[in-house]
């Protein structure tokens, strides 16, 4: 794999950064990797944490770029921002494009299945059990936590579409 670096003449908390940077990628891309072989088995925390690294990158990248353009043309600095381009290409192909409308599908499903549940139990025990009764109010608290996680792809997508378009 290639070294990328930012000159040693810029200031520390840049080398900070892009040190980040390329750590956090590295991350994400075995994160991508892994979720794209699992996508239908992903738990609601390991959803929110890509999203999360997402994110992250993404902003590193952000701020990196923005750095670079203030900057002396230099191999380190040009090396960064091919591995920016790279990364960003990456979130684009991989979790933009594929892994994040099936997610968002699979959250759909969930949510439709809980509801269907929900209310086949509804219909089906007139008479409810201490036991039922707390069941249903398990099925409840995973409905809310699997809308709630919907709700926060639902962010990302929404700034996803009103991403400008290159």
């Amino acid at each position: 794999m290639k070294k990328y670096f930012v000159s040693t003449n810029d200031n520390s908390s840049i080398i900070e950064t892009t040190g980040l940077f390329y750590s956090e990628s590295s991350k994400l891309e075995d994160i991508v990797n892994q979720s794209l072989k699992k996508f239908e088995e992903l738990s609601l925390s390991e959803i929110i944490g890509l999203y999360y690294q997402v994110i992250n990158v993404t902003s590193l990248a952000k701020f990196l770029r923005q750095n670079l353009e203030d900057r002396k043309k230099s191999k380190e600095n040009k090396l960064l921002s091919i591995k920016i381009q790279e990364i960003e290409k990456q979130i684009g192909e991989k979790f933009d494009a594929n892994l994040h409308p099936l997610i968002m599908s699979n959250l759909k499903k969930s949510i439709d299945n809980s509801i269907k549940k929900l209310k086949e139990i509804t219909l089906n025990q007139p008479e409810k059990t201490k036991e039922d009764v707390e069941n249903q109010a398990k099925m409840y608290e995973e409905l809310r936590q699997i809308m709630s996680t919907k709700e926060f792809v639902d962010q990302y997508n929404s700034e996803l579409d009103n991403a400008p378009k290159n």
